[in-house]
């Protein structure tokens, strides 16, 4: 017996990356999941292996202030309800990124990176600036993009 199942893990990053967020915003995320896993990208094919790869997925990194909390989540919230179900959709066959295996929020990485984004996310030689040619889609905050 696992004591913490795929469906926990993924609850709990869904929970982290996207809980104000419109619950499509909380599917795109769970596809995410869903796609890096099922690829192996940057993961070893296994959900704790997709969620605790490092620097990845900021809820899981060890500084980030909603870690601790996210495990002490109870399951009869409203959100976390939310989270479940929209990883429930994403296991179904849900597209709504279409592919994506990356995503961020736009404004907030340029506000916690002094102007840029990460070199998977910019367009080539302005680092400042998104690139367009690898956006998949946007919902609510989170615009989801394809790897390079």
């Amino acid at each position: 017996m696992r004591l913490i199942t795929d469906e926990v893990l993924a609850t709990l990053v869904i929970w982290q990356e996207s809980r104000g967020e419109p619950y499509t915003g909380k599917v795109g995320v769970a596809e995410v999941l869903r796609n890096r896993t099922k690829l192996k990208y940057m993961s070893d094919g296994t959900m704790a292996g997709t969620v605790l790869w490092k620097q990845q997925f900021s809820g899981m990194n060890a500084g980030d202030p909603n870690r601790i909390p996210s495990f002490k989540l109870d399951d009869q919230d409203r959100v976390v309800q939310e989270c479940f179900r929209a990883w429930e959709d994403a296991c179904t066959g849900s597209n709504r990124v279409r592919g994506a295996v990356h995503y961020l929020n736009v404004k907030l990485t340029k506000v916690l990176r002094g102007g840029t984004l990460p070199l998977w996310a910019a367009k080539p030689g302005v680092p400042g600036e998104l690139n367009d040619a690898l956006v998949l889609a946007v919902i609510g905050n989170h615009t989801f993009i394809r790897a390079l």
